[in-house]
């Protein structure tokens, strides 16, 4: 085969290979996403800055290995790779992770969700003392005014 042929099918392999990367860490956002509420801001902002270093990402890999032309058939290898992922084992690995990883931290969340209890009750015994405390030094500061009062009539 041709030498610039060859270079040319293996520049359409790499792009499709950093096709399916970019989606990749897409998904490892969707996993952290799964596992940590957003808003919807948060994620416009998550969106916005992954696509932004996606879009850096994507012109550095053109102008390494294609001294920085842009080919038509690497933006189709890019996106055949993003659709080839996608379709066949994204979802999956996305669930999978997601649910290893809920499986993994529920002990933590376990051991904390007790950790709160523990505090929330430490904080109510020390609330009711200082109220106490208070309700006593309350009736102290009136009886010392009342003594006082007397002696000064």
């Amino acid at each position: 085969m041709n030498k610039a042929i060859t270079v040319e099918l293996q520049f359409f392999l790499i792009s499709i290979l950093w096709g399916a990367i970019l989606l990749v860490v897409y998904d490892i956002l969707r996993i952290v996403r799964r596992l940590i509420k957003h808003g919807v801001v948060m994620i416009a902002i998550e969106d916005l800055i992954f696509w932004l270093a996606a879009g850096f990402f994507i012109f550095s890999m053109i102008y390494r290995e294609n001294n920085g032309i842009i080919r038509g058939f690497s933006m189709i290898g890019m996106l055949l790779g993003l659709v080839l992922y996608h379709f066949s084992i994204s979802e999956g690995v996305v669930k999978i992770v997601t649910k290893l990883i809920q499986t993994l931290l529920s002990p933590i969340k376990a051991a904390l969700r007790q950790l709160a209890h523990f505090i929330k009750f430490l904080l109510s015994i020390g609330k009711k003392g200082i109220n106490n405390t208070l309700f006593r030094l309350k009736k102290i500061k009136k009886s010392v005014k009342i003594t006082l009062k007397t002696r000064k009539q």
